[in-house]
């Protein structure tokens, strides 16, 4: 049809304006990191921060690795 328009491109799509989980999965992983970083810094919580590092990898390599994948396909 004519009238037909391309899938709107939003935060959480993809390239071709599909929903991306990746996306999503990512930034939760970003906030906790940075939620966990608070707690740290109020005393809160434990005195180690290395699961702050751990959400911190968990939110950029995925996308990352996905990234190289597509690009070899």
């Amino acid at each position: 049809m004519a009238d037909e328009q391309p899938p709107q491109k939003g935060f959480f799509t993809d390239d071709e304006g599909s929903p991306s989980s990746m996306r999503l999965m990512s930034f939760v992983s970003l906030l906790l990191a940075g939620a966990l970083a608070g707690i740290n810094a109020l005393g809160w919580g434990s005195p180690d921060s290395e699961h702050v590092l751990y959400f911190l990898v968990a939110a950029f390599a995925p996308k990352t690795v996905q990234k190289f994948v597509e690009k070899k396909k």
